[in-house]
């Protein structure tokens, strides 16, 4: 990636607590940093759509966004009490090669702490990293025509991590551990390869889990389908 800014790092924060750290970090990878805090859900798709539809993705290489907010298990809340919810996968589709052609062929890595509420339980289950969509589904999906040949759902990361809602009444102000733990992974001076950090940022969250209460940990998901290897190094 060459262009200058890197793209676009849209941050939504609807807790408070990770916004200062993370724009620090993906200003110094040379991205420029959008952030918006406490939105609600109505306001959360206005921004989506906003950004989605901004011309200078032509321009730029890639695409990052970074969000955070109570929700549940396939959904997010905002800063709404009552509200149902946005459903995740509406927000992957905004950015899809069709939705938004601008990004076609660009990564766009996508970055969600989500802090369950109860009536939604966590899975149980150790930490999860998948590749995804299978091939025999891209397969099954005929191709636009035209002189474009790339998947609209090519080239996307989508790290989730999920912690019980709990961690915030326990400390209202204490950051994501795994938001934590990506931004120190990206801010080394070191050129290596995201799928790479990432395994260990799924390590480093994994110690945490084998030493605190089930109610305490993070649990985190990556699905990914892209076609080159990522590097991102500071500045």
């Amino acid at each position: 990636m060459r262009s200058k800014p890197l793209g676009i790092c849209l941050i939504i924060d609807c807790i408070g607590n990770d916004t200062a750290f993370l724009r620090d970090t993906f200003t110094s990878l040379g991205y420029e940093v959008q952030y918006f805090l406490y939105l609600s859900v109505d306001s959360i798709i206005q921004i989506l759509r906003q950004v989605a539809c901004m011309p200078q993705h032509q321009d730029y290489d890639s695409f990052v966004c970074v969000l955070v907010s109570r929700g549940g298990s396939q959904s997010v809340f905002g800063v709404d009490q009552t509200h149902s919810g946005f459903p995740l996968d509406q927000i992957r589709r905004m950015f899809m090669g069709d939705a938004c052609p601008s990004l076609l062929g660009k990564p766009k890595l996508f970055f969600i702490q989500n802090y369950v509420a109860s009536e939604s339980p966590l899975d149980n289950s150790s930490l999860l990293e998948v590749d995804g969509p299978e091939l025999n589904n891209l397969e099954s999906k005929a191709k636009q025509p035209g002189p474009c040949t790339i998947h609209r759902e090519a080239d996307f990361l989508w790290s989730l991590c999920k912690a019980d809602v709990s961690l915030l009444e326990r400390s209202s102000s204490c950051p994501s551990l795994y938001l934590q733990c990506l931004s120190q992974k990206l801010g080394k001076e070191r050129r290596r390869p995201l799928l790479e950090l990432h395994i260990e940022l799924n390590s480093s969250v994994y110690d945490w889990n084998s030493r605190v209460s089930a109610k305490e940990r993070y649990y985190v998901w990556l699905q990914h389908t892209l076609r080159k290897k990522l590097i991102l190094s500071c500045k």
